[in-house]
């Protein structure tokens, strides 16, 4: 029986046939598509600053994998193979791809556009980023946000977010951590509630209180331990794990609760008490995977970040590596 050339193709190829294309090397190809534009190793050692031997190892090497030979060598230099010809055009493809894939990811790189997700705690989120989002998107028209506010953490070792703002300081050696600022607390209540049961001036006081405390996954929190501690026997009327819901329990005069002093402070009805104590505060931590950082659009989102923090009053301590 005899074979043509389309027949040939038909012919199922050896494993050992497949393991050897399959393990093809950039590199090689880049140097093959160098000496056949060139037309000898010397001119393409010169294109890639290389050395001739280097140049012929890596023709050599790719010859050996395809099992063909894909140059005719002589003393004027290198003329490409019938073979040598065919396997030029998918190696000319194959550069061409590359490029392109160099200039995506120099433009994804480089340029102040596309999308960055902020994932931050609901407070901060809607009350500290929120409000300053117009400023962001005049100063960086081609670049989209998504906030997501939530009690819980977003996983960006899972690509869940790109920059996180935390209230704790994250251990994964993957993320980049830099410290913002600190959020104060302190113990608040309407105008309207106080007038009913007085301003309380000291622990003896707090009996005659009732109070707005946190819920049961955010209880163990250090500022709840605190205000337990300060009420000790006095009523707890409402418990939530969201800050929004403490907040407006406060302002609509239920009773007294730890806020943090950025929010509470935007609520003309309410008023700290004992605004000696020593609640405990949170550090601020801004978060980002390691292998998004230098991206130009997550970078912008970080200094900008920074630069809210810093003007917020929330004690800004750093810049993002």
């Amino acid at each position: 029986m005899v074979y043509n050339a389309k027949m040939y193709w038909l012919r199922p190829i050896s494993h050992e046939r497949y393991a050897k294309m399959n393990s093809l090397d950039w590199n090689d190809i880049r140097f093959f598509l160098a000496a056949a534009h060139s037309g000898s190793l010397a001119a393409a050692s010169r294109q890639l600053g290389s050395h001739q031997p280097t140049v012929g190892r890596h023709i050599d090497t790719l010859e050996k994998r395809l099992g063909v030979r894909l140059f005719q060598r002589h003393a004027q230099g290198l003329t490409l193979t019938e073979e040598g010809q065919r396997i030029l055009q998918a190696a000319e493809a194959m550069g061409d791809a590359a490029a392109m894939l160099h200039r995506i990811g120099t433009l994804e790189a480089t340029e102040l556009r596309g999308s960055v997700r902020i994932a931050a705690p609901s407070g901060l989120a809607v009350h500290l980023i929120a409000p300053h989002l117009p400023r962001f998107c005049e100063r960086y028209p081609a670049l989209d946000v998504t906030l997501q506010p939530s009690a819980s953490s977003a996983d960006l070792t899972h690509g869940e977010a790109d920059v996180a703002i935390r209230l704790y300081r994250p251990d994964a050696e993957e993320l980049v951590v830099r410290h913002v600022g600190a959020m104060g607390f302190g113990l608040y209540g309407s105008s309207a509630y106080l007038q009913q049961r007085g301003v309380p001036q000291q622990r003896s006081d707090m009996a005659r209180h009732y109070f707005i405390a946190y819920g049961e996954q955010l209880r163990h929190l250090e500022e709840n331990r605190w205000l337990e501690t300060l009420a000790g026997d006095a009523r707890f009327v409402v418990r939530s794990d969201d800050t929004h819901t403490r907040l407006a329990a406060a302002a609509a005069g239920v009773g007294l609760a730890v806020l943090p002093h950025i929010l509470a402070q935007r609520f003309s009805q309410l008023q700290r008490v004992i605004e000696d104590a020593e609640v405990p505060s949170k550090p601020i931590w801004l978060v980002v995977h390691r292998d998004l950082r230098h991206l130009a659009r997550v970078r912008a989102v970080l200094d900008w970040l920074m630069e809210l923090f810093s003007e917020s009053g929330l004690t800004a301590l750093g810049t993002v590596d």
